[in-house]
């Protein structure tokens, strides 16, 4: 039996996002969203969310723009904003932030998902932050304390043969070596996660061909399908062209015929959190 969680990150970070999100979860395969909190069009993605029923996680963040509970000593400047993807690593293998100032500002992230109505399905972390040691006991402590029963694994799927070249190729094993401990640490606790993540090699490059060869490696198992579909947000980092490319494979009818012959169901962590 396979399982398949198709979750869309990035919710909230822009309105075209957004509506490519929305498209692939009314018309595709995609099942869930996480929802990014200080993304600029978050409001008004989490109010869609909502009336489309949509199951929605949260896309912690510690990397990109603005904290919400202000500047935090170590880890942001003093107007709050945050290091970038380098800058955070580099803080977070130093050990020099405030944890507390880095627990208030998760449990915020969360607080502000839970103001809009929504029910958190999941938790997991932008540029996958959360397979850091230093941080992974925090989210796992604010997830619990917020009612939160599942999150995100960031343990590549596929097999290690298909890691790309630098610079991807290089995150990629990385992730394989820390993941491990985090997965144990995740089932201390008492969480749900499921087997793996696939899609992290094909991060910006899926496209119908693409989707469907991964599709078609898939064993059996539940597992989680991240993906970055989106129309263009002119003017934003990381929603350009890629972004419809992924859509279009998500929305194709012969990606949602494969599913079918391949036994492939689609589920989302909400179902997998009951029936485990």
């Amino acid at each position: 039996m396979i399982r398949l969680i198709v979750n869309a990150d990035d919710l909230g970070s822009g309105p075209g996002r957004d509506r490519g999100i929305f498209r692939c979860f009314e018309q595709g395969i995609v099942t869930s969203a996480s929802l990014l909190t200080n993304g600029p069009s978050f409001a008004d993605a989490a109010r869609q969310a909502l009336l489309l029923g949509l199951p929605a996680g949260v896309h912690l963040n510690l990397s990109e723009g603005r904290a919400l509970s202000g500047p935090i000593a170590g880890l942001t400047d003093r107007a709050g904003i945050f290091p970038g993807k380098t800058g955070l690593r580099t803080i977070l293998a130093a050990g020099t932030f405030d944890p507390e100032g880095v627990r208030r500002e998760l449990t915020v992230q969360v607080e502000r998902v839970l103001e809009t109505g929504l029910v958190p399905s999941h938790i997991d972390s932008h540029q996958h932050f959360f397979l850091f040691p230093a941080v992974t006991e925090l989210v796992l402590q604010v997830g619990r304390a917020c009612g939160i029963k599942a999150v995100r694994l960031p343990l590549p799927a596929e097999p290690a043969a298909n890691d790309l070249p630098a610079p991807l190729g290089v995150e990629v094993p990385l992730y394989r070596r820390l993941a491990p401990p985090a997965k144990r640490m995740i089932e201390q606790a008492g969480l749900y996660a499921p087997d793996g993540l696939w899609g992290m090699p094909y991060l910006n490059r899926l496209d119908r061909d693409s989707l469907a060869e991964l599709l078609s490696g898939i064993g059996e198992g539940t597992w989680e399908l991240m993906v970055h579909p989106g129309f263009r947000d002119a003017g934003r980092l990381f929603s350009g062209v890629e972004r419809e490319r992924e859509l279009d494979a998500l929305t194709a009818p012969a990606i949602r015929r494969l599913l079918v012959e391949r036994n492939i169901g689609l589920t989302t962590f909400g179902a997998c959190v009951c029936a485990s």
